[in-house]
């Protein structure tokens, strides 16, 4: 790489600039290596010449490991060695095979007596670098290089790899590079080339063992997706492959293929299950909406829909989603707590919104499923109802076997904590993040004693964002103000009340139980609210959280809020 192509260099006068050139030298290291590690004394200042390299350091707070960049050609590191002889204030690790260039203290020194301005220089630049770092900004990771291995017998790897480079092109700028073998005197400076010529790669890989050209797919890739077919077991040596591939810098997905024209997904032979990977995206032959999901979900570009809890308010969800539909804003990954966790699991089940909205209907309006009462030992229902339409709605569906990636927010009393569901039986999951505490009994499991997500996040915008796939449109329906009009009484209650000594304009139980399991801190509705693209609140302030009656009005706000959004561009960030 000659100085001109060098932006470190850039500033420098020519002569500089060649007095640098001369004292680099290369420096080769295998991908998952360590260049240098945090606590080591810095000796040198690196260029990147091809390849890619992650730096993370270990928060002493806690001991975890945080990703603070990836960095790609033509960037420097570690100035401040050249400068300081602290020790490394963080580890830059190889993400694959990477060609360097290293420039040390002693040859820096010698360039310094030279040229006195290259030392003023540099720490122009270390002074940027710091500034830029300590703005806070979250660490984006966007895959530029992909493998895909088949891990079961049936998938076409290269088909696939193909198809997927088509998917992304339609839905990014550039052109994407597609290789199925190693091009003929290929070497590394080769790829390096080639990746530069295209904005995305993928590396079509046949084999899990024994495989050279597989070797190399998988340690180019930014991102791995292993394809399977489902109920059929793994190739021989398939786990022994993935498992030194793990890394908090590389991303494994399972994209499992489907059959055209099936309900539900097939479910993944148990061993396959057992893989790691952080997410299962399902795609149907033949169908482009998958694979276009495929790649939005792959390149960080996905549309994530979080729906918050609200009792009755959450009937606002199904107007949104009529809105998204019409204006041709396909959802790729969708979650929620409470009543949102429902229509979430709807959309997540790929029901089209007239559908969601019948089964809304027949399930809430048309029998409220709140008002089986009992003696309350555990709580006011014995929460039978609930169970049965839960279980009419989504039978024995599992969470990691629906169309969209899903989750749900339940809070667990036994821990203090949210807990995420992103497995598990969907009914179950379900029953847990609506169960009001002292309304409905709450779900006891494993992990603990289980209630309603909304009193720790009723809008998990947070969880979502943190999949780090795409931007997240959140639909708040839980943080208008409740009890604003005097409920309407009968002569009996008006009597009941007056016997015992409490004023008309008091609340029942049920819906105080109800708005105080749905209202979060304020603290965990901003952190929520400030991890999300775009946040949606219909107004919601003269609905009642039990008025399951009034479901033609509620949804028709939220269709309004809806569509208001998107005529004045308000879902630009996200659509």
């Amino acid at each position: 790489m000659s100085p001109a192509a060098i932006p470190f260099l850039a500033g420098l006068d020519p002569a500089a600039a060649s007095a640098v050139g001369r004292r680099f030298a290369s420096v080769a290291v295998a991908g998952g290596v360590p260049v240098f590690e945090q606590g080591e004394e810095g000796d040198a200042l690196y260029i990147l010449v091809s390849g890619a390299v992650g730096i993370s350091a270990r928060d002493p707070r806690d001991g975890q490991t945080r990703r603070l960049a990836r960095l790609t050609p033509p960037e420097a590191f570690g100035e401040m060695a050249l400068l300081s002889h602290e020790p490394r204030s963080a580890t830059a690790t190889a993400l694959r095979d990477t060609h360097l260039l290293r420039l040390g203290r002693s040859a820096f020194e010698e360039i310094v007596a030279e040229h006195p301005s290259t030392l003023l220089y540099v720490a122009r630049l270390l002074a940027e670098r710091l500034r830029v770092a300590s703005g806070g900004h979250a660490f984006d990771h966007p895959p530029r290089s992909f493998a895909v291995l088949a891990i079961t017998d049936g998938p076409d790897a290269a088909a696939f790899g193909h198809d997927l480079a088509r998917a992304f092109d339609e839905a990014l700028p550039g052109t994407t590079g597609c290789l199925t073998d190693w091009p003929e005197g290929a070497d590394e400076t080769w790829f390096h080339e080639y990746e530069t010529r295209h904005a995305r790669t993928i590396f079509v890989a046949h084999r899990v063992t024994d495989c050279p050209w597989c070797k190399l797919c998988l340690r180019h890739a930014d991102h791995i997706l292993l394809l399977a077919e489902p109920e059929t077991p793994p190739r021989p040596g398939a786990a022994a492959c993935i498992e030194p591939l793990r890394s908090a810098w590389i991303q494994i997905d399972l994209a499992i293929r489907q059959p055209a024209g099936v309900s539900l997904p097939r479910p993944l032979h148990p061993a396959v299950a057992a893989l790691p990977s952080s997410m299962r995206i399902q795609v149907r032959d033949g169908s482009v909406r998958d694979r276009a999901r495929l790649a939005r979900l792959a390149i960080g570009k996905a549309r994530g829909l979080v729906l918050g809890g609200g009792g009755a308010r959450g009937l606002a969800h199904l107007g949104v989603l009529e809105a998204l539909a019409e204006a041709d804003f396909p959802v790729d990954f969708v979650g929620g707590t409470s009543m949102g966790a429902i229509v979430a699991a709807s959309v997540a089940m790929d029901l089209g919104p007239a559908e969601i909205r019948d089964r809304m209907e027949a399930t809430f309006v048309g029998r409220n499923p709140l008002n089986d009462y009992t003696l309350p030992f555990h709580a006011l229902t014995r929460g039978l109802k609930v169970d049965t339409a839960l279980r009419e709605s989504f039978g024995a569906a599992r969470i990691e076997e629906l169309w969209l990636p899903y989750l749900c927010v339940s809070s667990n009393l036994t821990t203090g904590a949210a807990m995420v569901h992103r497995s598990g039986d969907l009914a179950t999951a379900l029953r847990a993040s609506i169960a009001i505490p002292g309304l409905l009994p709450p779900v006891v499991s494993e992990e603990g004693i289980l209630v309603d997500g909304g009193m720790m996040n009723n809008l998990p915008a947070d969880v979502m964002a943190g999949l780090g796939r795409g931007p997240v449109l959140a639909i708040d329906v839980g943080s208008d103000r409740a009890f604003t009009g005097m409920p309407a009484r009968s002569w009996t209650g008006h009597l009941v009340r007056r016997l015992l000594g409490l004023p008309d304009a008091m609340p029942g139980i049920a819906p105080l139980l109800l708005r105080a399991a749905t209202v979060s801190s304020d603290a965990q509705t901003m952190m929520s609210v400030s991890r999300a693209t775009v946040v949606l609140k219909p107004p919601l302030e003269g609905v009642d959280l039990r008025d399951w009656s009034s479901f033609a009005t509620t949804a028709a706000l939220g269709y309004r809020c809806t569509r208001e959004a998107i005529d004045a561009k308000g879902l630009a960030g996200w659509a």
